[in-house]
Protein backbone atom coordinates (compact mmCIF):
# COMPACT_ATOMS: atom_id res chain seq x y z
CA UNK A 1 0.00 0.00 0.00
CA UNK A 2 1.35 3.44 -0.88
CA UNK A 3 1.01 6.17 1.71
CA UNK A 4 1.13 9.91 1.16
CA UNK A 5 3.79 10.97 3.66
CA UNK A 6 4.69 14.60 4.26
CA UNK A 7 8.40 15.50 4.37
CA UNK A 8 8.57 16.19 8.12
CA UNK A 9 7.04 12.80 9.03
CA UNK A 10 9.38 11.01 6.61
CA UNK A 11 12.43 12.75 8.06
CA UNK A 12 11.33 11.83 11.60
CA UNK A 13 10.89 8.20 10.55
CA UNK A 14 14.38 8.05 8.99
CA UNK A 15 16.05 9.67 12.03
CA UNK A 16 14.31 7.29 14.46
CA UNK A 17 15.26 4.29 12.35
CA UNK A 18 18.92 5.46 12.20
CA UNK A 19 19.04 5.90 15.99
CA UNK A 20 17.69 2.38 16.47
CA UNK A 21 20.24 0.85 14.09
CA UNK A 22 23.18 2.73 15.65
CA UNK A 23 22.07 1.73 19.15
CA UNK A 24 21.78 -1.90 18.10
CA UNK A 25 25.24 -1.88 16.58
CA UNK A 26 26.70 -0.31 19.71
CA UNK A 27 25.08 -2.85 22.02
CA UNK A 28 25.61 -6.00 20.05
CA UNK A 29 28.93 -5.11 18.45
CA UNK A 30 27.60 -5.28 14.91
CA UNK A 31 30.11 -2.66 13.77
CA UNK A 32 33.07 -4.77 14.87
CA UNK A 33 35.07 -6.68 12.33
CA UNK A 34 35.25 -10.42 12.57
CA UNK A 35 38.21 -10.86 14.97
CA UNK A 36 38.98 -14.52 14.24
CA UNK A 37 40.08 -16.48 11.23
CA UNK A 38 37.54 -18.51 9.30
CA UNK A 39 37.09 -22.16 10.19
CA UNK A 40 38.84 -23.12 6.96
CA UNK A 41 41.86 -20.94 7.81
CA UNK A 42 41.90 -22.20 11.39
CA UNK A 43 42.00 -25.84 10.20
CA UNK A 44 44.79 -24.94 7.75
CA UNK A 45 46.91 -23.25 10.45
CA UNK A 46 46.31 -26.04 12.95
CA UNK A 47 47.35 -28.69 10.41
CA UNK A 48 50.68 -26.90 9.91
CA UNK A 49 51.23 -26.67 13.69
CA UNK A 50 50.40 -30.36 14.18
CA UNK A 51 52.44 -31.63 11.22
CA UNK A 52 55.47 -29.53 12.20
CA UNK A 53 55.88 -31.74 15.31
CA UNK A 54 57.04 -34.56 13.03
CA UNK A 55 60.04 -32.46 11.99
CA UNK A 56 60.76 -30.90 15.40
CA UNK A 57 63.88 -32.97 16.03
CA UNK A 58 65.80 -31.30 13.19
CA UNK A 59 65.93 -27.59 12.40
CA UNK A 60 66.85 -28.37 8.78
CA UNK A 61 63.91 -30.77 8.35
CA UNK A 62 61.49 -28.29 9.95
CA UNK A 63 62.79 -25.47 7.76
CA UNK A 64 62.27 -27.59 4.60
CA UNK A 65 58.73 -28.42 5.70
CA UNK A 66 57.82 -24.80 6.53
CA UNK A 67 59.49 -23.07 3.54
CA UNK A 68 56.52 -23.54 1.13
CA UNK A 69 54.20 -22.04 3.75
CA UNK A 70 56.59 -19.14 4.29
CA UNK A 71 56.53 -18.45 0.54
CA UNK A 72 52.73 -18.68 0.53
CA UNK A 73 52.49 -16.25 3.45
CA UNK A 74 54.71 -13.72 1.63
CA UNK A 75 52.84 -14.18 -1.67
CA UNK A 76 49.37 -13.83 -0.14
CA UNK A 77 50.40 -11.29 2.53
CA UNK A 78 49.15 -13.71 5.20
CA UNK A 79 50.78 -12.22 8.31
CA UNK A 80 48.96 -14.63 10.63
CA UNK A 81 50.57 -17.59 8.84
CA UNK A 82 53.92 -15.78 8.95
CA UNK A 83 53.61 -15.32 12.75
CA UNK A 84 52.90 -19.05 13.15
CA UNK A 85 55.93 -19.83 10.97
CA UNK A 86 58.28 -17.78 13.20
CA UNK A 87 56.85 -19.28 16.42
CA UNK A 88 57.45 -22.82 15.21
CA UNK A 89 61.03 -21.99 14.20
CA UNK A 90 61.71 -20.27 17.54
CA UNK A 91 60.33 -23.19 19.56
CA UNK A 92 62.47 -25.69 17.64
CA UNK A 93 65.55 -23.51 18.04
CA UNK A 94 65.06 -23.40 21.82
CA UNK A 95 64.75 -27.20 22.02
CA UNK A 96 67.64 -27.99 19.68
CA UNK A 97 70.01 -25.54 21.41
CA UNK A 98 68.92 -26.67 24.87
CA UNK A 99 67.84 -23.20 25.94
CA UNK A 100 67.38 -19.58 24.99
CA UNK A 101 69.44 -18.32 22.04
CA UNK A 102 69.61 -15.40 19.64
CA UNK A 103 67.56 -17.19 16.96
CA UNK A 104 64.73 -18.16 19.32
CA UNK A 105 64.55 -14.58 20.64
CA UNK A 106 64.61 -13.09 17.14
CA UNK A 107 61.92 -15.37 15.73
CA UNK A 108 59.56 -14.89 18.66
CA UNK A 109 59.93 -11.10 18.54
CA UNK A 110 59.18 -11.18 14.80
CA UNK A 111 56.04 -13.24 15.46
CA UNK A 112 54.90 -10.83 18.18
CA UNK A 113 55.61 -7.79 16.02
CA UNK A 114 53.39 -9.13 13.21
CA UNK A 115 50.27 -8.94 15.42
CA UNK A 116 49.48 -5.40 14.31
CA UNK A 117 49.34 -6.60 10.68
CA UNK A 118 46.49 -9.08 11.15
CA UNK A 119 43.26 -9.04 13.20
CA UNK A 120 42.87 -12.72 14.06
CA UNK A 121 42.39 -12.95 17.82
CA UNK A 122 42.72 -16.74 17.81
CA UNK A 123 46.18 -16.54 16.17
CA UNK A 124 47.23 -13.66 18.45
CA UNK A 125 46.25 -15.61 21.61
CA UNK A 126 48.18 -18.67 20.41
CA UNK A 127 51.31 -16.58 19.65
CA UNK A 128 51.20 -14.91 23.08
CA UNK A 129 50.84 -18.23 24.91
CA UNK A 130 53.72 -19.67 22.85
CA UNK A 131 56.02 -16.73 23.56
CA UNK A 132 54.96 -16.46 27.22
CA UNK A 133 55.65 -20.16 27.77
CA UNK A 134 59.02 -19.74 26.06
CA UNK A 135 59.94 -16.97 28.54
CA UNK A 136 58.69 -19.14 31.39
CA UNK A 137 61.00 -21.95 30.25
CA UNK A 138 63.81 -19.38 30.17
CA UNK A 139 63.12 -18.72 33.89
CA UNK A 140 61.64 -15.30 33.05
CA UNK A 141 58.27 -15.81 34.71
CA UNK A 142 57.82 -12.08 35.39
CA UNK A 143 58.19 -11.33 31.67
CA UNK A 144 56.00 -14.32 30.76
CA UNK A 145 53.12 -13.34 33.08
CA UNK A 146 51.57 -10.45 31.06
CA UNK A 147 51.79 -12.43 27.81
CA UNK A 148 50.20 -15.55 29.26
CA UNK A 149 47.47 -13.54 30.99
CA UNK A 150 46.68 -11.80 27.69
CA UNK A 151 46.68 -15.17 25.94
CA UNK A 152 44.38 -16.62 28.62
CA UNK A 153 41.98 -13.68 28.34
CA UNK A 154 41.96 -13.90 24.55
CA UNK A 155 41.31 -17.62 24.74
CA UNK A 156 38.21 -17.04 26.88
CA UNK A 157 36.80 -14.68 24.23
CA UNK A 158 37.41 -17.03 21.28
CA UNK A 159 34.81 -19.65 20.25
CA UNK A 160 36.40 -22.97 21.21
CA UNK A 161 36.04 -24.36 17.69
CA UNK A 162 38.22 -21.50 16.39
CA UNK A 163 40.99 -21.66 19.04
CA UNK A 164 44.34 -22.97 17.77
CA UNK A 165 46.00 -26.11 19.15
CA UNK A 166 43.81 -26.11 22.27
CA UNK A 167 45.30 -29.20 23.93
CA UNK A 168 48.90 -27.85 23.94
CA UNK A 169 47.73 -24.31 24.73
CA UNK A 170 45.86 -25.54 27.81
CA UNK A 171 48.89 -27.60 28.83
CA UNK A 172 51.17 -24.56 28.70
CA UNK A 173 48.77 -22.47 30.78
CA UNK A 174 48.39 -25.34 33.25
CA UNK A 175 52.16 -25.70 33.71
CA UNK A 176 52.65 -21.95 34.14
CA UNK A 177 49.90 -21.35 36.70
CA UNK A 178 50.89 -24.52 38.54
CA UNK A 179 54.45 -23.19 38.85
CA UNK A 180 53.12 -19.87 40.19
CA UNK A 181 51.31 -21.81 42.90
CA UNK A 182 47.86 -21.16 41.42
CA UNK A 183 47.07 -24.87 41.56
CA UNK A 184 43.33 -24.54 40.93
CA UNK A 185 44.00 -22.72 37.63
CA UNK A 186 46.76 -25.16 36.73
CA UNK A 187 44.53 -28.18 37.39
CA UNK A 188 41.66 -26.57 35.47
CA UNK A 189 43.76 -26.08 32.32
CA UNK A 190 45.37 -29.51 32.49
CA UNK A 191 41.90 -31.07 32.82
CA UNK A 192 40.75 -29.10 29.79
CA UNK A 193 43.82 -30.25 27.86
CA UNK A 194 43.14 -33.87 28.79
CA UNK A 195 39.54 -33.59 27.57
CA UNK A 196 40.47 -32.48 24.04
CA UNK A 197 39.69 -34.94 21.27
CA UNK A 198 42.39 -36.60 19.22
CA UNK A 199 45.28 -36.24 21.69
CA UNK A 200 47.94 -38.96 21.55
CA UNK A 201 48.45 -41.46 24.40
CA UNK A 202 51.92 -40.03 24.93
CA UNK A 203 50.55 -36.52 25.35
CA UNK A 204 47.78 -37.80 27.63
CA UNK A 205 50.36 -39.51 29.83
CA UNK A 206 52.25 -36.22 30.17
CA UNK A 207 49.06 -34.34 31.12
CA UNK A 208 47.96 -36.95 33.67
CA UNK A 209 51.41 -37.13 35.25
CA UNK A 210 51.48 -33.36 35.79
CA UNK A 211 47.83 -33.32 36.85
CA UNK A 212 48.68 -35.77 39.63
CA UNK A 213 51.68 -33.64 40.64
CA UNK A 214 49.57 -30.45 40.94
CA UNK A 215 46.95 -32.38 42.90
CA UNK A 216 49.69 -33.35 45.39
CA UNK A 217 51.09 -29.83 45.61
CA UNK A 218 47.64 -28.36 46.21
CA UNK A 219 47.12 -30.71 49.16
CA UNK A 220 44.46 -32.62 47.26
CA UNK A 221 43.44 -36.26 47.35
CA UNK A 222 46.56 -38.47 47.22
CA UNK A 223 44.46 -41.38 45.99
CA UNK A 224 43.34 -39.32 43.01
CA UNK A 225 46.92 -38.20 42.41
CA UNK A 226 48.18 -41.79 42.53
CA UNK A 227 45.44 -42.86 40.12
CA UNK A 228 46.63 -40.26 37.60
CA UNK A 229 50.27 -41.37 38.03
CA UNK A 230 49.36 -45.02 37.46
CA UNK A 231 47.32 -44.31 34.31
CA UNK A 232 50.16 -42.14 33.01
CA UNK A 233 52.63 -44.92 33.82
CA UNK A 234 50.63 -47.51 31.85
CA UNK A 235 50.29 -45.16 28.88
CA UNK A 236 54.03 -44.45 28.94
CA UNK A 237 54.79 -48.19 28.95
CA UNK A 238 52.43 -48.79 26.02
CA UNK A 239 54.06 -45.95 24.08
CA UNK A 240 57.59 -47.03 25.13
CA UNK A 241 58.15 -43.56 26.57
CA UNK A 242 60.91 -44.42 29.05
CA UNK A 243 61.48 -40.88 30.29
CA UNK A 244 57.80 -40.34 31.11
CA UNK A 245 57.73 -43.76 32.79
CA UNK A 246 60.70 -42.71 34.96
CA UNK A 247 58.98 -39.44 35.89
CA UNK A 248 55.82 -41.26 36.97
CA UNK A 249 57.96 -43.42 39.27
CA UNK A 250 59.49 -40.32 40.84
CA UNK A 251 56.08 -38.71 41.29
CA UNK A 252 54.66 -41.87 42.88
CA UNK A 253 57.64 -41.74 45.27
CA UNK A 254 56.34 -38.30 46.34
CA UNK A 255 53.05 -39.90 47.41
CA UNK A 256 54.83 -42.53 49.51
CA UNK A 257 57.08 -39.85 50.97
CA UNK A 258 53.99 -37.96 52.11
CA UNK A 259 52.61 -41.16 53.65
CA UNK A 260 55.91 -41.76 55.51
CA UNK A 261 56.70 -44.95 53.56
CA UNK A 262 60.31 -43.96 52.83
CA UNK A 263 61.46 -47.45 51.79
CA UNK A 264 58.78 -47.71 49.10
CA UNK A 265 59.62 -44.20 47.95
CA UNK A 266 63.35 -45.02 47.74
CA UNK A 267 62.61 -48.22 45.82
CA UNK A 268 60.69 -46.24 43.17
CA UNK A 269 63.43 -43.58 43.05
CA UNK A 270 66.11 -46.20 42.39
CA UNK A 271 64.20 -47.33 39.29
CA UNK A 272 63.70 -43.69 38.28
CA UNK A 273 67.44 -42.98 38.64
CA UNK A 274 68.43 -46.07 36.72
CA UNK A 275 66.25 -45.14 33.71
CA UNK A 276 67.12 -41.42 33.80
CA UNK A 277 70.87 -42.12 33.89
CA UNK A 278 70.61 -44.64 31.04
CA UNK A 279 68.78 -42.02 28.96
CA UNK A 280 71.38 -39.39 29.86
CA UNK A 281 68.65 -37.08 31.15
CA UNK A 282 70.46 -35.00 33.79
CA UNK A 283 67.42 -32.93 34.68
CA UNK A 284 65.33 -35.89 35.77
CA UNK A 285 68.36 -37.56 37.37
CA UNK A 286 68.95 -34.43 39.48
CA UNK A 287 65.26 -34.37 40.44
CA UNK A 288 65.45 -38.01 41.65
CA UNK A 289 68.75 -37.41 43.51
CA UNK A 290 67.34 -34.36 45.29
CA UNK A 291 64.35 -36.34 46.44
CA UNK A 292 66.54 -39.20 47.58
CA UNK A 293 68.67 -36.75 49.61
CA UNK A 294 65.52 -35.42 51.23
CA UNK A 295 64.37 -38.95 52.09
CA UNK A 296 67.77 -39.98 53.52
CA UNK A 297 67.85 -36.88 55.71
CA UNK A 298 64.37 -37.75 56.97
CA UNK A 299 65.66 -41.28 57.75
CA UNK A 300 68.76 -39.88 59.54
CA UNK A 301 71.33 -41.37 57.10
CA UNK A 302 73.52 -38.23 57.03
CA UNK A 303 76.73 -39.96 55.91
CA UNK A 304 75.09 -41.20 52.73
CA UNK A 305 73.69 -37.72 52.09
CA UNK A 306 77.16 -36.15 51.75
CA UNK A 307 78.02 -38.44 48.83
CA UNK A 308 74.64 -37.85 47.21
CA UNK A 309 75.18 -34.09 47.46
CA UNK A 310 78.59 -34.41 45.78
CA UNK A 311 77.10 -36.57 42.99
CA UNK A 312 74.34 -34.03 42.44
CA UNK A 313 76.79 -31.09 42.41
CA UNK A 314 78.79 -32.80 39.68
CA UNK A 315 75.67 -33.06 37.53
CA UNK A 316 74.84 -29.41 38.22
CA UNK A 317 78.22 -28.12 37.04
CA UNK A 318 77.79 -25.77 34.10
CA UNK A 319 74.04 -25.41 34.63
CA UNK A 320 72.12 -22.38 35.83
CA UNK A 321 69.66 -24.25 38.08
CA UNK A 322 70.03 -21.90 41.05
CA UNK A 323 66.94 -23.23 42.82
CA UNK A 324 68.38 -26.75 43.05
CA UNK A 325 71.81 -25.42 44.02
CA UNK A 326 70.14 -23.35 46.76
CA UNK A 327 68.34 -26.44 48.08
CA UNK A 328 71.67 -28.34 48.14
CA UNK A 329 73.33 -25.50 50.09
CA UNK A 330 70.50 -25.58 52.61
CA UNK A 331 71.07 -29.33 53.09
CA UNK A 332 74.79 -28.66 53.52
CA UNK A 333 74.01 -25.96 56.07
CA UNK A 334 71.85 -28.34 58.11
CA UNK A 335 74.57 -31.00 58.02
CA UNK A 336 77.21 -28.44 59.13
CA UNK A 337 75.03 -27.35 62.02
CA UNK A 338 74.46 -30.95 63.08
CA UNK A 339 78.23 -31.67 62.87
CA UNK A 340 79.14 -28.34 64.58
CA UNK A 341 81.30 -27.49 61.54
CA UNK A 342 81.43 -23.68 61.85
CA UNK A 343 83.57 -23.19 58.74
CA UNK A 344 81.19 -25.15 56.50
CA UNK A 345 78.23 -23.45 58.15
CA UNK A 346 79.54 -19.94 57.36
CA UNK A 347 80.42 -20.98 53.81
CA UNK A 348 76.93 -22.42 53.27
CA UNK A 349 75.26 -19.32 54.69
CA UNK A 350 77.24 -16.97 52.40
CA UNK A 351 76.42 -19.17 49.41
CA UNK A 352 72.72 -19.27 50.35
CA UNK A 353 72.60 -15.49 50.67
CA UNK A 354 74.19 -15.04 47.23
CA UNK A 355 71.79 -17.49 45.64
CA UNK A 356 68.76 -15.87 47.27
CA UNK A 357 69.83 -12.46 45.97
CA UNK A 358 70.26 -13.93 42.51
CA UNK A 359 66.87 -15.66 42.58
CA UNK A 360 65.11 -12.39 43.37
CA UNK A 361 65.64 -11.54 39.71
CA UNK A 362 64.75 -15.01 38.44
CA UNK A 363 62.11 -17.54 39.40
CA UNK A 364 62.73 -17.99 43.08
CA UNK A 365 59.83 -18.68 45.42
CA UNK A 366 59.45 -15.01 46.50
CA UNK A 367 59.26 -13.96 42.87
CA UNK A 368 56.74 -16.65 42.02
CA UNK A 369 54.61 -15.73 45.04
CA UNK A 370 54.66 -12.09 43.97
CA UNK A 371 53.77 -13.07 40.41
CA UNK A 372 50.89 -15.20 41.67
CA UNK A 373 49.61 -12.20 43.60
CA UNK A 374 49.91 -10.04 40.48
CA UNK A 375 48.16 -12.68 38.36
CA UNK A 376 45.33 -12.99 40.88
CA UNK A 377 44.96 -9.22 41.03
CA UNK A 378 44.93 -8.94 37.23
CA UNK A 379 42.34 -11.71 36.93
CA UNK A 380 40.20 -9.98 39.55
CA UNK A 381 40.51 -6.69 37.66
CA UNK A 382 39.56 -8.47 34.42
CA UNK A 383 36.53 -10.08 36.07
CA UNK A 384 35.50 -6.72 37.55
CA UNK A 385 35.95 -5.07 34.17
CA UNK A 386 33.93 -7.84 32.53
CA UNK A 387 31.16 -7.50 35.12
CA UNK A 388 31.05 -3.73 34.56
CA UNK A 389 30.97 -4.27 30.81
CA UNK A 390 28.08 -6.74 31.20
CA UNK A 391 26.16 -4.26 33.36
CA UNK A 392 26.81 -1.53 30.81
CA UNK A 393 25.71 -3.83 28.01
CA UNK A 394 22.57 -4.78 29.93
CA UNK A 395 21.69 -1.14 30.42
CA UNK A 396 22.35 -0.44 26.76
CA UNK A 397 20.14 -3.40 25.81
CA UNK A 398 17.36 -2.02 28.02
CA UNK A 399 17.70 1.39 26.36
CA UNK A 400 17.66 -0.28 22.96
CA UNK A 401 14.46 -2.19 23.76
CA UNK A 402 12.85 1.04 24.98
CA UNK A 403 13.87 2.75 21.74
CA UNK A 404 12.64 -0.20 19.70
CA UNK A 405 9.32 -0.23 21.57
CA UNK A 406 8.96 3.51 21.01
CA UNK A 407 9.88 3.02 17.38
CA UNK A 408 7.23 0.29 16.96
CA UNK A 409 4.57 2.43 18.68
CA UNK A 410 5.40 5.49 16.58
CA UNK A 411 5.48 3.37 13.44
CA UNK A 412 2.11 1.80 14.31
CA UNK A 413 0.64 5.25 15.05
CA UNK A 414 2.11 6.56 11.80
CA UNK A 415 0.73 3.66 9.72
CA UNK A 416 -2.68 3.85 11.43
CA UNK A 417 -3.01 7.59 10.76
CA UNK A 418 -1.74 7.23 7.23
CA UNK A 419 -4.28 4.45 6.65
CA UNK A 420 -7.09 6.62 8.09
CA UNK A 421 -5.99 9.58 5.98
CA UNK A 422 -5.91 7.40 2.89
CA UNK A 423 -9.33 5.91 3.70
CA UNK A 424 -10.87 9.36 4.26
CA UNK A 425 -9.31 10.60 1.05
CA UNK A 426 -10.63 7.61 -0.90
CA UNK A 427 -14.08 8.18 0.62
CA UNK A 428 -14.03 11.84 -0.42
CA UNK A 429 -12.90 10.85 -3.89
CA UNK A 430 -15.67 8.24 -4.09
CA UNK A 431 -18.34 10.68 -2.91
CA UNK A 432 -17.12 13.28 -5.38
CA UNK A 433 -17.08 10.71 -8.18
CA UNK A 434 -20.56 9.48 -7.28
CA UNK A 435 -21.89 13.02 -7.20
CA UNK A 436 -20.29 13.69 -10.56
CA UNK A 437 -21.90 10.53 -12.00
CA UNK A 438 -25.33 11.63 -10.72
CA UNK A 439 -24.80 15.03 -12.25
CA UNK A 440 -23.72 13.44 -15.56
CA UNK A 441 -26.84 11.22 -15.47
CA UNK A 442 -29.05 14.25 -14.99
CA UNK A 443 -27.30 16.00 -17.86
CA UNK A 444 -27.77 12.96 -20.11
CA UNK A 445 -31.45 12.72 -19.24
CA UNK A 446 -31.84 16.40 -19.96
CA UNK A 447 -30.10 16.00 -23.31
CA UNK A 448 -32.30 13.00 -24.08
CA UNK A 449 -35.47 14.98 -23.41
CA UNK A 450 -34.30 17.71 -25.76
CA UNK A 451 -33.24 15.27 -28.48
CA UNK A 452 -36.21 12.93 -28.82
CA UNK A 453 -36.69 14.11 -32.38
CA UNK A 454 -33.16 13.13 -33.37
CA UNK A 455 -32.04 9.51 -33.36
CA UNK A 456 -28.35 10.42 -33.87
CA UNK A 457 -28.30 12.40 -30.65
CA UNK A 458 -29.93 9.47 -28.89
CA UNK A 459 -27.10 7.28 -30.10
CA UNK A 460 -24.60 9.75 -28.64
CA UNK A 461 -26.57 9.51 -25.41
CA UNK A 462 -26.36 5.73 -25.53
CA UNK A 463 -22.58 5.76 -26.02
CA UNK A 464 -22.02 8.21 -23.16
CA UNK A 465 -24.42 6.10 -21.13
CA UNK A 466 -22.17 3.12 -21.85
CA UNK A 467 -19.15 4.99 -20.51
CA UNK A 468 -21.03 5.76 -17.29
CA UNK A 469 -22.11 2.12 -16.98
CA UNK A 470 -18.46 0.94 -17.38
CA UNK A 471 -17.31 3.39 -14.71
CA UNK A 472 -20.05 2.39 -12.28
CA UNK A 473 -19.32 -1.33 -12.85
CA UNK A 474 -15.63 -0.83 -12.06
CA UNK A 475 -16.49 1.15 -8.92
CA UNK A 476 -18.73 -1.70 -7.77
CA UNK A 477 -15.86 -4.16 -8.26
CA UNK A 478 -13.38 -1.92 -6.42
CA UNK A 479 -15.72 -1.50 -3.48
CA UNK A 480 -16.37 -5.20 -3.01
CA UNK A 481 -15.91 -4.84 0.77
CA UNK A 482 -17.75 -1.49 0.98
CA UNK A 483 -20.86 -0.94 3.06
CA UNK A 484 -24.23 -2.22 1.81
CA UNK A 485 -25.45 1.38 1.62
CA UNK A 486 -22.62 2.37 -0.75
CA UNK A 487 -23.16 -0.68 -2.96
CA UNK A 488 -26.93 -0.15 -3.10
CA UNK A 489 -26.43 3.48 -4.08
CA UNK A 490 -24.10 2.46 -6.89
CA UNK A 491 -26.51 -0.24 -8.07
CA UNK A 492 -29.44 2.21 -8.16
CA UNK A 493 -27.37 4.65 -10.18
CA UNK A 494 -26.26 1.90 -12.51
CA UNK A 495 -29.87 0.70 -12.95
CA UNK A 496 -30.92 4.21 -13.94
CA UNK A 497 -28.62 4.00 -16.98
CA UNK A 498 -30.16 0.78 -18.32
CA UNK A 499 -32.86 0.54 -21.04
CA UNK A 500 -35.82 -0.66 -19.05
CA UNK A 501 -39.15 -1.72 -20.59
CA UNK A 502 -40.45 1.80 -20.07
CA UNK A 503 -37.42 3.37 -21.78
CA UNK A 504 -37.70 0.84 -24.60
CA UNK A 505 -41.25 1.88 -25.30
CA UNK A 506 -40.14 5.54 -25.38
CA UNK A 507 -37.26 4.55 -27.69
CA UNK A 508 -39.69 2.69 -30.03
CA UNK A 509 -41.85 5.83 -30.31
CA UNK A 510 -38.74 7.86 -31.18
CA UNK A 511 -37.75 5.34 -33.89
CA UNK A 512 -41.30 5.23 -35.28
CA UNK A 513 -41.36 9.05 -35.58
CA UNK A 514 -37.97 9.17 -37.27
CA UNK A 515 -38.30 5.96 -39.32
CA UNK A 516 -42.00 5.00 -39.56
CA UNK A 517 -41.38 1.79 -41.53
CA UNK A 518 -38.26 0.46 -39.69
CA UNK A 519 -39.87 -1.69 -37.01
CA UNK A 520 -42.61 -2.91 -39.35
CA UNK A 521 -39.97 -3.79 -41.95
CA UNK A 522 -37.99 -5.86 -39.41
CA UNK A 523 -41.07 -7.70 -38.16
CA UNK A 524 -42.26 -8.34 -41.71
CA UNK A 525 -38.93 -9.86 -42.75
CA UNK A 526 -38.53 -11.84 -39.54
CA UNK A 527 -41.99 -12.56 -38.12
CA UNK A 528 -40.67 -15.01 -35.48
CA UNK A 529 -38.75 -12.34 -33.54
CA UNK A 530 -39.63 -11.78 -29.88
CA UNK A 531 -39.68 -8.34 -28.26
CA UNK A 532 -36.27 -9.00 -26.64
CA UNK A 533 -34.86 -10.14 -30.03
CA UNK A 534 -36.19 -6.98 -31.63
CA UNK A 535 -34.57 -4.85 -28.92
CA UNK A 536 -31.10 -6.44 -29.55
CA UNK A 537 -31.35 -6.25 -33.36
CA UNK A 538 -32.40 -2.56 -33.32
CA UNK A 539 -29.51 -1.59 -30.99
CA UNK A 540 -27.01 -3.54 -33.13
CA UNK A 541 -28.35 -1.95 -36.33
CA UNK A 542 -27.90 1.46 -34.68
CA UNK A 543 -24.15 0.60 -34.34
CA UNK A 544 -23.71 -0.80 -30.81
CA UNK A 545 -21.46 -3.85 -30.37
CA UNK A 546 -22.16 -6.88 -28.19
CA UNK A 547 -20.59 -5.38 -25.04
CA UNK A 548 -22.39 -2.05 -25.45
CA UNK A 549 -25.74 -3.76 -26.05
CA UNK A 550 -25.14 -5.92 -22.97
CA UNK A 551 -24.28 -2.80 -20.92
CA UNK A 552 -27.46 -0.86 -21.72
CA UNK A 553 -29.68 -3.92 -21.31
CA UNK A 554 -28.03 -4.88 -17.98
CA UNK A 555 -26.87 -8.34 -19.07
CA UNK A 556 -23.51 -9.95 -19.83
CA UNK A 557 -21.92 -10.01 -23.33
CA UNK A 558 -22.12 -13.83 -23.17
CA UNK A 559 -25.90 -13.59 -22.70
CA UNK A 560 -26.20 -11.45 -25.86
CA UNK A 561 -23.93 -13.85 -27.75
CA UNK A 562 -25.97 -16.90 -26.72
CA UNK A 563 -29.25 -15.11 -27.51
CA UNK A 564 -28.07 -14.40 -31.05
CA UNK A 565 -26.89 -18.00 -31.47
CA UNK A 566 -30.36 -19.29 -30.49
CA UNK A 567 -32.03 -16.80 -32.89
CA UNK A 568 -29.80 -17.91 -35.78
CA UNK A 569 -30.65 -21.54 -35.10
CA UNK A 570 -34.37 -20.62 -34.98
CA UNK A 571 -34.25 -18.68 -38.26
CA UNK A 572 -32.27 -21.32 -40.09
CA UNK A 573 -31.63 -20.17 -43.69
CA UNK A 574 -32.84 -16.64 -42.89
CA UNK A 575 -30.02 -16.19 -40.32
CA UNK A 576 -27.60 -14.99 -43.00
CA UNK A 577 -30.17 -12.47 -44.27
CA UNK A 578 -30.59 -11.19 -40.68
CA UNK A 579 -26.85 -10.64 -40.22
CA UNK A 580 -26.63 -8.78 -43.55
CA UNK A 581 -29.60 -6.66 -42.48
CA UNK A 582 -27.92 -5.79 -39.18
CA UNK A 583 -24.62 -4.98 -40.92
CA UNK A 584 -26.44 -2.53 -43.23
CA UNK A 585 -26.59 0.62 -41.13
CA UNK A 586 -29.15 2.28 -43.41
CA UNK A 587 -32.28 2.85 -41.32
CA UNK A 588 -34.65 3.75 -44.22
Amino acid sequence: MKFDLDDSMLRFFIVLFSITIISGRAVFGMDMMDSNSSMEEKNFYETIIRESQKYHASSAALSRYLTPYFNQAIRKNDNALLAIYYCLLADQSFDSEGGRNSFSDKYYLKALDLEKNYNYQNVSAWVKVMYGFYLYRCLKASEALPLLLEGEKGLEEIPKDLALDLAHTYKKLGYFFGTLGDYSAGIKYLELGRQQEGISPKFKAEILDNLGLLTLKSGGDTVEAMKNFEIAQNLALSEKDSLRYAKTLGNQARVYEGRGDYQKALSLLEKDLEISKSLGNNKNTIFALMMRIRLRISMGANQEVKKMIRDTEQLLEGTDDKKTILELEEHKLNLAIQNHDLKQELKARRRIEQLQDSLRFLDGDPVLSQLKFMADRQKYADKLSLAQALIKKKRAETRLWVILSLFVLVLFFFIYNAFRYRSRKRMREYEYQLLNLKYTKAELDKELMSSKSQIDEYMVYLRRNNEQIDLLSSMLEERGAASIKDRDELKILLQSHLITDEKWQEFKLLITREFPNLLQDIQAKFPDLTESNLRVIVLMKLGLNNREVANVLGVTPDAIKKSMQRLKKKLGAQAGILMEYISDKELV
